[in-house]
């Protein structure tokens, strides 16, 4: 089945154009008249159809990627992946595990890390960090759901590895799939989405400053929105 043989999309007159391109594939996509491995139109048709350019369109594609919705194959378009918000990319006990236990791991992790991050960072990963915080502000105000999303977790992969601890920051890393996952799904379950950016300036003040009681404040403050 060829998504071009149903209803067009309308023009996009409104709001930030990701956001109204995000909600207008979701509503197609699943509207319940599409299976897994449908194509949609080409992109020079999509961007027709919906009167958008094609940043903006790769832009919404990206987050439906990483979501787990959709999948783009060199040659062969971009196709439907999933009709459910599914995570396919993480280890086997993970992919299993159940989520409350997974965001009690993610908390023990998050406050050790900006604990020791502001015990032993250093002006170089208080660079990094500041490039990368910086990164994500810019990248969420335009509108660049998906480098928004690769800044933030790049941010937070800082401070970790600011803690110098090599067995903390791999465990870390095993994590950059379900954040990735969770921050996309967040992005297309709210309309206009919005980011308290603020939470991660002081968290990262907070490191800067030394203070691990603040820093953990805010680590913890930052799983609360996720």
């Amino acid at each position: 089945m060829n998504i071009h043989n149903k209803q067009s999309f309308s023009k996009v007159p409104r709001r930030k154009l990701v956001d109204e391109v995000l909600e207008q594939l979701q509503t197609k996509i699943f509207s319940g008249q599409y299976q897994v491995g449908d194509r949609l139109p080409t992109e020079p048709q999509l961007m027709k159809e919906l009167g958008v350019g094609r940043s903006t369109l790769r832009e919404a594609v990206k987050i439906l990627v990483h979501a787990n919705v959709l999948e783009v194959k060199q040659g062969k378009g971009t196709r439907i992946k999933s009709l459910s918000f599914t995570q396919d990319s993480f280890e086997t006990r993970l992919q299993t595990a159940d989520i409350n236990h997974i965001y009690e791991a993610r908390e023990m992790l998050d406050l050790q890390v900006a604990m020791l991050a502001a015990q032993r960072r250093t002006d170089e990963d208080l660079l990094k960090m500041k490039g990368h915080l910086d990164k994500r502000k810019k990248e969420l105000e335009k509108g660049n759901y998906a480098e928004y999303i690769e800044a933030d977790i790049q941010f937070h992969l800082s401070i970790a590895e600011a803690s110098k601890n090599n067995v903390l920051m791999d465990l870390y890393q095993s994590f950059v799939p379900v954040l990735r996952h969770t921050l996309s799904q967040l992005i297309l379950k709210t309309v206009d989405y919005k980011d308290n950016s603020t939470i991660h300036e002081n968290l990262f003040t907070a490191i800067l400053n030394g203070d691990t009681e603040q820093a953990k404040k805010y680590a913890g403050q930052n799983l609360e929105l996720t």
